[in-house]
């Protein structure tokens, strides 16, 4: 029998859960966004109406398995006023919930919500390296684009579209449909046709790169700025680098003491760099900060970008940023990778036609491929003043092809490549020109 007088307490289980991860309410509230104020209510049993998105939120806080998961969510769901309820019933999680304040990106969230208002904005992708924050972003762009009425559809990696959802709707609602981490099976025929069938249906992609369509709005996203030479000097400037700042607040989160200041801004700065200013790696190092030294983090990274895999309680692990930066470099064509592979023993900034010297191509061939690489984020711009761009490899990507031309045999692995109609097994070029290992 289901009846409610025989079901755990919402606030009592919430209360117990916290305890026994040894948290505060000031912990749980720095590791989910949730308010000290809110959890102390629920815990209290003073809330009538909780939202499941926000007991979705504290269950990820919390790292609770399936089943401790969902009869939490039961519990909440039990609770007077909550039933019934679409705001609360709604399809899978708010996705601007779950995921803490956006840092340094205004910018990107202006050009977002442009691309998304122009009128021929109805396919927007927003493409980068795995870990730049792509999901973030467009979380933080459905958030106020929800504020002002619009209806948001979120599809995670592997769910399928939603046609009835996408059918029910008001003939003069605005409608935004999320595809994020995009893999679309039927590619870019299916997207085509959603179009067709919903004309006034926008939709905007997270992805590693363009999906091709025709009429596609690219929203490029770089890594957050990383530390100039010689920022560390100045520890208040330094802290303005939104790169730090992210850094800083995981450390904070952890340590609410911690303050930037001269004994740590050269160790914090070299961080930044090292890890490329990609929000998640960073995110791991200031987590990580609870446990071990800013010193013992730096010389962990100096060994490897990828060396800080994601702290105890956490489902997340570093490696997969290495399978997302593999997957990514599987989708160049082999000239891209061979280009890359030579311009990734360079530690400095190089000009196209300083590339094009290194490959030994021309420089109009050098450019299309610093394009292709820009697009996919796996170069960054640099600001070194004069009138020639110039650009860098990602940290993350240089060690991945040193450690290829240092053990070919275990990077060794077939790339597939959409060449045609079929798919054809194409071995990629990776380490020093001429040599012929593989990713």
């Amino acid at each position: 029998m289901n009846d409610i007088r025989t079901q755990p307490d919402l606030g009592a289980l919430l209360r117990g859960h916290r305890r026994r991860a040894g948290l505060t309410q000031r912990h749980l509230a720095d590791l989910t966004t949730v308010s000290v104020r809110a959890i102390g209510n629920l815990e209290q049993g003073k809330v009538r109406s909780p939202r499941l998105d926000t007991i979705r939120l504290l269950a990820d806080g919390l790292r609770l398995g399936h089943t401790q998961r969902e009869t939490l969510l039961d519990a909440a769901r039990r609770r007077p006023g909550t039933g019934g309820h679409p705001e609360n019933e709604g399809r899978g999680l708010t996705p601007w919930l779950v995921r803490g304040p956006l840092i340094g990106r205004e910018t990107e969230v202006a050009a977002l919500t442009d691309l998304l208002g122009q009128p021929g904005g109805r396919l927007v992708s927003i493409v980068g390296i795995g870990g730049v924050g792509k999901s973030h972003l467009a979380a933080e762009g459905m958030r106020r684009a929800a504020a002002d009425g619009t209806r948001i559809l979120w599809q995670a990696r592997g769910e399928e579209i939603p046609a009835g959802e996408l059918a029910d709707r008001a003939p003069e609602e605005r409608t935004v449909l999320v595809l994020d981490d995009a893999e679309l099976a039927a590619g870019a025929a299916q997207l085509v046709a959603l179009m067709h069938a919903h004309p006034r249906l926008r939709i905007l992609l997270t992805a590693s790169g363009p999906c091709g369509v025709p009429g596609e709005q690219i929203l490029r996203l770089a890594p957050l700025p990383v530390p100039a030479s010689g920022a560390e000097t100045d520890p208040a400037l330094l802290a303005e680098v939104p790169s730090v700042q992210l850094l800083c607040s995981r450390i904070r989160a952890g340590n609410p003491l911690f303050r930037l200041d001269d004994s740590d801004a050269v160790v914090v700065a070299e961080l930044c760099r090292r890890l490329d200013g990609l929000p998640r790696t960073l995110e791991f190092a200031g987590s990580w900060a609870l446990v071990r030294s800013l010193p013992e983090l730096l010389a962990e990274v100096e060994r490897s970008p990828f060396g800080l895999t994601a702290p105890p309680m956490t489902a997340d692990t570093s490696r997969d940023l290495v399978v997302r930066l593999r997957r990514t470099l599987g989708q160049l064509s082999p000239a891209g990778v061979s280009f890359l592979a030579a311009v990734a023993r360079h530690h400095l900034s190089w000009s196209v036609a300083e590339a094009a010297t290194i490959v030994g191509t021309s420089g109009a061939d050098a450019a299309i491929i610093v394009f292709t690489l820009l697009t996919y984020g796996l170069v960054r711009p640099e600001s070194l003043g004069g009138d020639e761009p110039r650009f860098s490899v990602l940290n993350h990507v240089r060690h991945l092809y040193a450690e290829a031309r240092r053990e070919p045999r275990r990077w060794r692995a077939t790339v597939m490549h959409r060449v045609g109609p079929e798919d054809r097994a194409r071995k990629v070029a990776v380490g020093e020109p001429g040599v012929r290992t593989t990713l």
